[in-house]
């Protein structure tokens, strides 16, 4: 991968991407922080943010190197489109020529395609992530990797401060032991469906909670990077998987301690639905195969489900500590009733063969049957909302069902297939309830709502807290609660009829 200089620091990569290219640049650099940024697309947002995490990096890590690696899966072999690149290189030049010479030096910016990487062709956050994480191999200065989606638009100032001092903590209090900070933030009620429903409760199987398990944004110390390294990367994993993978890794390993910290809110992207048409099933997919993983490895999951153990949490760091006070996720356009409803009568389809094979008769047949009642029912605008009444303790059952399945007949396909409709569906009763919350209790109302849907600004902070935050992490502690269910479904092969 040929590295061209634009300006002093500010390296291009190119096409053929070959191993060690970059490790050798940062090599030679010598930083002791990367900030790593997988992009696709996000040539209105990089460079900003590229500018926002310097001069961010230059306050919070005044002695340090720093080195930022935009990992761009919009430039490929077949479509070399350069907007992200060009974007995130202009910018950092930019920045960097109007700074002291003594501040320049301790800035390194690299922007390069993936694509072909030690032969992974792989589109994906994943692959992306991959080059960081082995390319940072080559360089032994480093100490500690940040990592930034390429679409959020926050003030990285209080989230640099943030991890600066938990990790001055750790290696005080903590220093033989390597990190994993997560994220945690306010996000807004619509979003997160992953977050909330899935991630949250699978990690409790690993014996620690960790909400913000695919959060995005994380920091890692060279320790928890070579997990990253030394991982089997499947596509799923090199696709949206790769965030879950790695909180699994750093779950399981006891030398790894983990932190939760909140960051305010994500001012970012909120996923539309083309992403959501492939990305859960990845999400899904991927957690699915680690939690067998680490079952053949040492009996992790069983042994877990059998015991009286309580679920672990992080090292958390709240608003009190971080001094991050709360954000209002503000409000969004993406909701839109109608597809939403559609996409539950269209997909089920799709889903059938999946969940049929999983779930108990008695409780596919009555998917089955709330779907066709939805489908035969009105949604004119003074109808009351409908989806499929996939309320929480409905989920529960349908996760230890769908669960037990997998460890009694290793089905990941159909696992995958099973939650990946089911969740949609108990998400979408969440936002159901949080939609009469605000005072939307028909179609019509709705319709008008989701224009500029959000809670009222004097609302918001009791709101989140109360109606989001508390009933998501009930909701995954009464899931742990009842976790030996699994266990009876594993050994017998039928899914449980109740809880």
């Amino acid at each position: 991968m040929p590295m061209n200089e634009l300006f002093p620091n500010v390296f291009r990569g190119s096409f053929p991407v070959r191993e060690g290219s970059l490790g050798s640049l940062l090599a030679r650099f010598g930083p002791t922080i990367v900030v790593g940024h997988p992009t696709f697309r996000n040539a209105d947002n990089i460079g900003p943010e590229l500018h926002r995490g310097m001069e961010a990096a230059l306050v919070a890590f005044p002695t340090e190197r720093v080195a930022f690696v935009v990992s761009d899966g919009t430039c490929t072999l077949r479509d070399p489109e350069p907007s992200t690149l060009d974007a995130a290189l202009s910018a950092a030049v930019d920045f960097l020529k109007n700074l002291e010479a003594s501040a320049r030096d301790r800035l390194m910016v690299v922007a390069t395609p993936y694509d072909g990487y030690k032969g992974n062709h792989t589109p994906g956050k994943g692959s992306a992530l991959k080059l960081i994480f082995d390319e940072t191999a080559h360089c032994p200065t480093m100490q500690t990797m940040i990592l930034l989606d390429g679409d959020l638009r926050n003030d990285f100032h209080p989230w640099f401060r943030t991890f600066a001092a938990v990790i001055s903590e750790h290696r005080t209090v903590r220093p033989s032991r390597d990190f994993f900070i997560t994220a945690r933030y306010a996000r807004h009620f619509v979003d997160a469906s992953l977050t909330r429903f899935i991630v949250g409760p699978l990690t409790t199987l690993m014996g620690c909670y960790v909400p913000g398990g695919i959060s995005g944004d994380i920091v890692l110390s060279a320790g928890a990077v070579q997990h990253e390294r030394d991982a089997v990367w499947d596509e799923a994993r090199c696709r949206y998987g790769t965030d879950i993978a790695t909180t699994f890794e750093n779950i399981a390993d006891p030398e790894t301690v983990i932190y939760e910290v909140y960051l305010g809110a994500k001012l970012h992207d909120i996923t539309d639905e083309a992403k959501l048409s492939v990305m859960p099933g990845e999400v899904i997919g991927s957690a699915l195969n680690r939690l067998l993983y680490y079952e053949d490895r040492d009996k992790r999951v069983s042994n877990l489900l059998g015991s009286e153990k309580p679920v672990e949490r992080p090292v958390t760091w709240g608003p009190e500590k971080t001094g991050i006070a709360f954000m209002d996720p503000g409000y969004t356009n993406v909701f839109d009733v109608d597809r939403k409803r559609e996409t539950l009568l269209s997909g089920f389809a799709s889903f059938e063969k999946a969940m049929k094979e999983t779930l108990n008769p008695e409780t596919f047949h009555e998917i089955r049957d709330r779907v066709r009642s939805l489908q035969s029912g009105s949604a004119q605008d003074g109808d009351p909302v409908r989806f499929l009444g996939v309320d929480r303790d409905f989920w529960i059952r349908l996760l230890y069902e769908s669960l037990g399945r997998l460890l009694a007949f290793r089905e990941v396909d159909a696992v995958k297939g099973c939650l990946n409709y089911l969740y949609t569906a108990a998400f979408l009763e969440f936002c159901r309830e949080k939609l009469e919350r605000l005072g939307a209790r028909t179609y019509g109302a709705v319709r008008a709502m989701q224009k500029r849907l959000g809670v009222p600004p004097e609302e918001a902070e009791r709101f989140y807290r109360d109606e989001v935050d508390v009933v998501v992490e009930a909701m995954a502690l009464s899931f742990y609660e009842g976790r030996k269910v699994i266990l009876e479904v594993g050994r017998t092969g039928v899914p449980a009829r109740h809880l």
